[in-house]
């Protein structure tokens, strides 16, 4: 059985300096908060808040996973508009062999906020085959 993609999010990213009245949630709470409209249970994402991702000067922050597959970091999403591209994206990635979403079909947001994207850790049986 495969195991679902996980999405992490960082729950304590703050809004952009230039945000206006956003009263006591946080700009990583308020991207989760629609994120859970956009990536519902049965999306097959598991949607994950942590409490830091050690970003804070690039805020919002993300990162997108599998066993498997290759892992995307995400930076800058707006905690205002990002939900859409960003669920949209994990739909991609959870139907893509690898995770290896084509280019193309990255929307510009997506395109924008990734920062870095990691292989896959090595598993147990490539370890053992390149163990001396």
């Amino acid at each position: 059985m495969t195991q679902m993609p996980t999405l992490f999010v960082c729950a304590l990213c703050k809004f952009p300096a230039a945000a206006a009245d956003v009263g006591d949630t946080t700009g990583g709470q308020r991207l989760i908060d629609q994120l859970m409209e956009h990536l519902p249970p049965d999306a097959g994402i598991s949607l994950q808040p942590v409490r830091c991702m050690a970003a804070c000067d690039r805020a919002c922050n993300a990162a997108l996973s599998a066993p498997g597959k290759l892992t995307f970091i995400f930076n800058d999403l707006s905690p205002h508009q990002s939900a859409p591209d960003l669920a949209t994206f994990c739909r991609q990635y959870a139907e893509a062999v690898g995770g290896k979403v084509p280019y193309s079909l990255r929307s510009p947001a997506i395109k924008q906020a990734t920062a870095y994207v990691l292989p896959p850790p090595a598993n147990e049986a490539v370890e053992a085959a390149i163990a001396p």
